[in-house]
C-alpha cells in the first residue's frame, strides 16, 4: 500500500512573522507578561482565515511553552482591514485560569486600529477603540491595564 504524505509547517500557512517577549511583572516581580507581536499583513476576509490560523496556534504553543501570566497582543506591524476568523486569536488564553479570565490586552497600529475597532464594535458604532477597555495604541498604556488586571485576579494566580 503506498500513501501520499505531504509535508506540513505552520509557516506554510501564513507570510506572517511573529515575535516574542517575556517581561516581568512590576506588581508580582514572580510573573511573566507576554507580549506577542504579529508582522505583516493580515489577508482580506476568507482569504486571512489561514493567517487568523497561524496566529492563533503559534499563540497556543508560546502560552503553552512559556506560561505567562498574562498576554499583551502587539499588531502595532500588522496590517488588517476585515476578516472575522481573527476574533479566534483573541481566545488563546480562555482555558488557563478556570473560573477568572485570562488578563489579555491589545496593540494596535495605523495598519490595523479601523479594521479592528470594525471588528470588535461593529461597522455601525461610533466609539473608540480605547472604548472597548483592552485595546490600546500605545504599549505602556497596555502594560499598565495588564498591571492591574493581575492585581484583579491575583487569588487565580
Amino acid at each position: 500500500m503506498e500513501i501520499d504524505l505531504k509535508r506540513a509547517r505552520l509557516e506554510e500557512l501564513s507570510d506572517i512573522a511573529y515575535e516574542v517577549y517575556l517581561g516581568q511583572s512590576q506588581t508580582f516581580n514572580y510573573l511573566d507578561i507576554m507580549i506577542l507581536k504579529f508582522i505583516g499583513e493580515y489577508g482580506y476576509g476568507s482569504s486571512g482565515n489561514t493567517d487568523a490560523a497561524f496566529m492563533r496556534a503559534i499563540g497556543k504553543a508560546c502560552l503553552a511553552a512559556w506560561e505567562p501570566a498574562a498576554l499583551i497582543f502587539d499588531f502595532s506591524a500588522l496590517t488588517y482591514a476585515w476578516g472575522d476568523r481573527l476574533m479566534q486569536v483573541f481566545d488563546i488564553g480562555a482555558d488557563i485560569y478556570l473560573d477568572d479570565p485570562f488578563p489579555m490586552a491589545l496593540i494596535v497600529g495605523e495598519g490595523c486600529e479601523e479594521g479592528i475597532r470594525t471588528l470588535l464594535l461593529g461597522t455601525e458604532s461610533h466609539k473608540t477603540i480605547e472604548e472597548t477597555g483592552w485595546v490600546f495604541k500605545e504599549f505602556s498604556h497596555s502594560w499598565a491595564y495588564i498591571e492591574k488586571e493581575l492585581q484583579r485576579y491575583e487569588g487565580a494566580l
